[in-house]
């Protein structure tokens, strides 16, 4: 088989690898990332070697671990590795089986002299051909954006930055004003700063931006130049619109990719499978939350255009939608810590699941918000689901017996409004019920339904 079109992976690999000792601590480790301006360090250990990386910092902090505990405490990843003589399908391959993000390169000695990622991989196939005429906007529908104003204080949003790829945009009126990425959080880790101060203390600003018209060539030059991993893309307006990493980028061009190496034969027949089938896994991942494994912010908007379509196209019965928001979400965070409220997260949802119809949709709209859709539903049916949804979730005893309530807000779509204006009246209808004492039921016209046995103030 002729893998001539394709490097080895020794070609592509990243040679200049930082190494750190087990004796040295989290912060030790994160100064010397942040010194040098990478996104892991490789340990050798018991004659194996592993990687600490953004994700294992992120995930150490959210855990609660200490700072001061050592690379051979903390749980490290061993790194699968491959000889730097091995073409990139092979490489491939290994990182598909191992599930990893990283993969070694060794030289004839089986001594670890490289090391390739994922994206290095994509890459490393020229994508110009692929990527000169799709634009940025034809894509940015797959990725949304995690915003929030300058005054919120970092510590309620930290747990939005888990992910080496992850960022945080502060805006104002619509527009980026700034953004936090995890190399921020490195730094603020690294010196030891208070995370309680309001974003605009912490971000950087201004934003560097991508134009909806941009091509997919442009926006990964601008990346590859300016050494970021996310493009922030802004309208003619300079209205945000969304943000794109690097490998999505990269990973758009799947289907062009597909479509070119099929006409190299059989030969690649067994790339293609895997390209088809990582295309079909970034499509599921696309609209699914990864913590409660419902749907995410981006299914909510797909099956809103979609029922506001059917009922402008049929005329037919109406849906309804609820937002519904767990009552003092952060002081559990604080008393009890993010893992136990992580396992409350996916408690509301699986508890949520189990009382709606399969026709409806369960949602993670974002935090501790959760929405549901009801298709075919009046409002005043949506009502009596609402109560009972709210009475079902105060009556649960999670773990280390806490018990929660909910705000919820309903309303009924009515055919003279668009999506937004939809959004935006059972949102207010939710912060009503916030006003109203909490754990309640408020419709969109703000009428308290279904009081609460117990206020909480």
């Amino acid at each position: 088989m002729d893998f001539a079109m394709f490097p080895t992976v020794g070609s592509i690999a990243q040679k200049a690898i930082l190494r750190a000792t087990p004796e040295m601590t989290v912060r030790m480790v994160s100064e010397l990332m942040d010194q040098h301006n990478v996104s892991s360090v490789v340990i050798e250990k018991a004659g194996a070697n592993y990687v600490f990386s953004v994700e294992d910092l992120l995930r150490h902090v959210h855990e609660g671990g200490i700072h001061d505990a050592t690379m051979g405490e903390v749980s490290l990843q061993k790194i699968p590795a491959i000889s730097q003589n091995e073409h990139i399908l092979a490489g491939m391959e290994v990182l598909e089986q191992s599930q990893e993000r990283y993969l070694g390169v060794l030289d004839e000695n089986r001594v670890l002299v490289g090391i390739v990622t994922y994206t290095d991989i994509l890459s490393a196939v020229d994508p110009t051909v692929l990527v000169q005429k799709k634009t940025i906007g034809e894509l940015i529908t797959r990725s949304e954006p995690v915003t929030f104003s300058a005054d919120w204080i970092l510590e309620d949003v930290l747990s939005h930055l888990q992910k080496m790829e992850d960022s945080i945009i502060v805006v104002e009126s619509g527009m980026p004003v700034g953004i936090i990425t995890t190399k921020d959080i490195f730094r603020i880790v690294s010196s030891g700063q208070s995370t309680e101060l309001p974003l605009s203390e912490y971000m950087s600003s201004p934003v560097i931006t991508t134009k909806t018209s941009s091509t997919i060539h442009d926006a990964l030059h601008q990346l590859k130049t300016l050494k970021i991993k996310r493009s922030v893309v802004i309208d003619d307006d300079n209205q945000l619109v969304g943000v794109v990493t690097q490998s999505e980028l990269v990973g758009f061009a799947y289907g062009t990719w597909i479509d070119l190496i099929k006409h190299h034969a059989g030969e690649l027949k067994e790339l293609v499978g895997i390209l088809e089938s990582k295309a079909v896994g970034f499509e599921k991942s696309s609209l699914t939350d990864p913590l409660t494994g419902i749907g995410n912010r981006r299914m909510l908007q797909k099956r809103l255009k979609e029922e506001i379509e059917r009922m402008h196209r049929y005329d037919s019965t109406p849906f309804s939608l609820l937002i519904i928001d767990i009552d003092h979400f952060k002081n559990i965070n604080d008393a009890h810590g993010h893992l136990i409220g992580d396992e409350i997260l996916k408690g509301i949802g699986q508890a949520l699941t189990s009382l709606v119809r399969t026709v409806d949709d369960v949602t993670r709209w974002g935090g501790e918000e959760f929405a549901i859709l009801l298709p075919h539903t009046s409002v005043l049916n949506t009502i009596e689901f609402a109560c009972r949804a709210r009475a079902a979730i105060e009556n649960l005893v999670f773990v280390n017996q806490i018990k929660i309530t909910v705000s919820i807000g309903v309303g009924q779509f009515s055919p003279t409004e668009n999506e937004n204006e939809f959004f935006d009246r059972v949102d207010k209808a939710l912060y009503q019920a916030k006003n109203n004492g909490r754990n309640c039921v408020v419709d969109s016209e703000s009428i308290s339904i279904d009081e609460p046995r117990v206020k909480f103030v």
